[in-house]
């Protein structure tokens, strides 16, 4: 699904599958902020509206979407409905009320205001009566609180009713978690306590078999933990009550986190969906949010859920999901997850395995932003390779934060490099599989790149057999180095399996019935685990999935039911599994600093301006640190001996050639083990158009 909102009128290949993340795009622009998202179906197309932008998106079948710019839209955070055959909408914290005379030419003009500037999360419902009613709430303190309006002047028809407010003794999913921040808002003003009250926004209403579920948002896009709960009622006015089966959507683990600030909707099929706003983040400081869409449910007995288990695994598009129940997700394993990864380069301490990991706040990046920088993932064995799904970072930027990612502080933006400037070009590359390593096949091409996906998810159009899959730079953008997240490739292998857990243990805190510890005994082959958990046997609707250990801590229970069951499930791609060796993907324990200085002198010890460090690892002949410019530099142990110290002119660091050669090489030190020499460190310039590289390089 990163082409979910992608604008092209040329004909798309038939997709089976979308996967979270995703991307918001239209057309060349940059990635639009995935905001406080709502989902509606009008004139049997979908209407997906998202935050902060003057224009929404339309789709027949939620795979190929058209862009509507509309200047008289609303826009900020918004509310849109259907009432008597038109589409209305109003904008959090504003008075004006919009109607669309044409949604589809994003025709709209003002018919009304509202009683209040102060709706916080504005959220209109029509009842199936034509009855008007206004939910709002935003904020640690206040309530969330139901009004219902004239559908003529929009005015309030009596006063707000109080609904209810945050109950974080009770609800542990709501509670904010200094270990579950990802960045801090307070920019150093304060520190997150162990227990705050948290933020309880977004209210969203839908009607279900004569339920109404009111929908909020607790803690904060800032928080891993950032996730939706359900009140349920009778009337749209209330009085309604929590579900103790809450958390609705809930995702703090895998490389998808966070499921907050959405809408829940009904698709063409009947099925339910919960869409919501996810943290993310990006280069050195961009962050905003993006989207994700999970299938949701309604049990016999008026119970929602969600099954966020697999939230970040390919699932099917609506019309393809199966009618009932939240089974979406397609039968491929992940077989990438903690694979062993050979690489063209490495900068810094952006490790190759940090794009492996299954954590969006990791990443590889190579030395470089150059053609023919390279990211191979070793399967292990061959396996039948379904979808590739290749998440980017944009380290070293020209431009790290701001923009339309939005969300406190925004996503990448800025110039491109000297290549993709004039084509208007984005992340380039292409991905070729191999059986040895040695003879490659080309399955993905895309050179002239020209949409922004930060989660480019690419499903085959058939699978094909590989054990090594190699992702190739053609060119980055912002003069950003060569940098991806995660690369997770799906598929399938003969000896794939889930197993439940046999043996495991599950012990809720006696004295804080909010929280449990769960281990379990590891299972042999297994690349994951799902832990499930509910208030009933057969209703374990709530999960985590678990990477590289075989224990949980949680803090998502309610204190009300005496009981909570639990479940393990093992995960198998049936592929080898990988053992890091730390000598060689860690380091020996030898590191060596690059410092620029002032000048002259003997350096050791020193740290100037642009100090830098590299870790000497087994097996590795060749490091680099980049973005060397004129100047005194010196190579030294940390707080150690000097290896070199010099100047380097303009003449050194400076050349247009292709492929330019050294010029400045200096032999560093001899190296060995024991009484063993088994060679030496060199130091080499290798100029730039720009700047230059210094690498160091062991030699036999």
């Amino acid at each position: 699904m990163a082409l979910l909102l992608a604008v092209t009128n040329a004909p798309a290949q038939t997709r089976h599958t979308f996967c979270n993340p995703l991307d918001v795009v239209v057309g060349n622009e940059r990635a639009v902020r995935g905001g406080e998202p709502v989902v509606i179906i009008y004139e049997d197309n979908y209407f997906l509206f998202v935050s902060h932008r003057r224009g929404y998106w339309y789709s027949p079948d939620f795979r190929n979407w058209t862009y509507v710019d509309a200047p008289g839209y609303p826009a900020g955070v918004v509310s849109v409905v259907e009432m008597d055959g038109k589409l209305i909408g109003c904008s959090m914290n504003n008075r004006n009320v919009y109607r669309a005379i044409d949604p589809y030419k994003g025709e709209w003009e003002k018919i009304g205001e509202l009683s209040s500037d102060r709706y916080g999360d504005a959220n209109m419902f029509v009842d199936d009566d034509g009855r008007l009613y206004m939910y709002f709430g935003w904020s640690q303190i206040m309530p969330f609180q139901v009004v219902e309006l004239d559908k003529e002047t929009f005015k309030e028809k009596g006063e707000p009713t109080k609904l209810f407010w945050s109950d974080i003794k009770n609800h542990g999913f709501e509670v904010r978690k200094p270990e579950d921040v990802i960045y801090s808002i307070f920019n150093g003003r304060r520190e997150y306590g162990p227990e705050e009250l948290p933020w309880i926004e977004g209210p969203y209403m839908i009607k279900h078999n004569g339920k109404y579920y009111l929908q909020y948002a607790a803690i904060g896009l800032e928080f891993i933990s950032y996730s939706h709960g359900i009140y349920v009622g009778d009337s749209p006015m209330g009085p309604f009550t929590y579900s103790e089966h809450n958390p609705l959507t809930f995702k703090t683990s895998g490389f998808q986190v966070g499921a907050g600030h959405g809408s829940t909707f009904h698709d063409k099929k009947g099925n339910l969906w919960t869409i919501c706003m996810i943290p993310a983040q990006y280069g050195e400081g961009g962050r905003g949010s993006e989207l994700a869409i999970y299938p949701t449910a309604v049990d016999k007995k008026g119970v929602m859920y969600s099954n966020t288990a697999l939230g970040d695994y390919p699932q099917y598009y609506p019309d393809e999901r199966p009618a009932g129940g939240v089974d979406n997700y397609v039968d491929w394993k992940l077989l990438s997850v903690n694979k062993k990864a050979i690489v063209s380069s490495t900068f810094e301490n952006y490790a190759p395995a940090q794009a492996l990991d299954e954590d969006f706040k990791t990443c590889w990046v190579a030395a470089t932003g150059d053609a023919g920088e390279f990211f191979t993932v070793d399967l292990g064995a061959k396996a039948s390779i379904n979808a590739i799904q290749i998440n980017w970072d944009h380290i070293g930027a020209a431009r790290a934060g701001g923009g339309g990612m939005g969300g406190f502080g925004g996503m990448m933006g800025g110039g491109r490099t000297q290549q993709a400037q004039a084509e208007q070009l984005y992340q380039c590359y292409e991905v070729f599989v191999s059986d040895d390593n040695s003879n490659w096949k080309k399955v993905i091409s895309k050179p002239q790149n020209k949409m922004e996906l930060k989660h480019d998810y690419n499903e085959l159009e058939s699978p094909v057999q590989a054990r090594y899959v190699k992702v190739v730079n053609v060119a980055t953008y912002d003069n950003a180095k060569f940098s991806i997240k995660d690369l997770r490739i799906f598929g399938t292998t003969p000896q794939m399996k889930t197993q439940k857990v046999k043996k495991f243990m599950a012990v809720r805190n006696p004295d804080d019935l909010r929280e449990a510890n769960v281990m379990w005994e590891p299972v042999p082959g297994a690349d994951g685990y799902i832990v499930r958990y509910g208030i009933e046997k057969k209703k374990l609707y709530n999960s985590y999935i678990v990477y590289g250990k075989n224990d949980l801590y949680m803090h998502s229970l309610n204190t009300a039911p005496k009981k909570y069951y639990f479940e393990v499930e093992a995960i198998s791609s049936g592929l080898p599994q990988y053992h890091e060796n730390p000598l060689e993907t860690i380091g020996l324990g030898a590191e060596i600093q690059l410092a620029q200085r002032g000048g002259g002198g003997n350096a050791g010890y020193a740290q100037g301006a642009g100090t830098r460090y590299i870790m000497l690892k087994d097996g590795v002949t060749e490091y680099s640190f980049g973005e060397v410019g004129p100047g005194t530099w010196t190579l030294s142990h940390s707080y150690g001996p000097v290896l070199w110290s010099g100047q380097l002119t303009e003449k050194e660091i400076i050349s247009n050639e292709a492929n330019p050669k050294p010029t400045v090489t200096a032999k560093l030190t001899l190296l060995g083990e024991g009484t063993n020499n088994t060679g030496y460190l060199e130091m080499q310039v290798i100029p730039g158009k720009e700047q230059g590289i210094i690498k160091v390089v062991v030699k036999k």
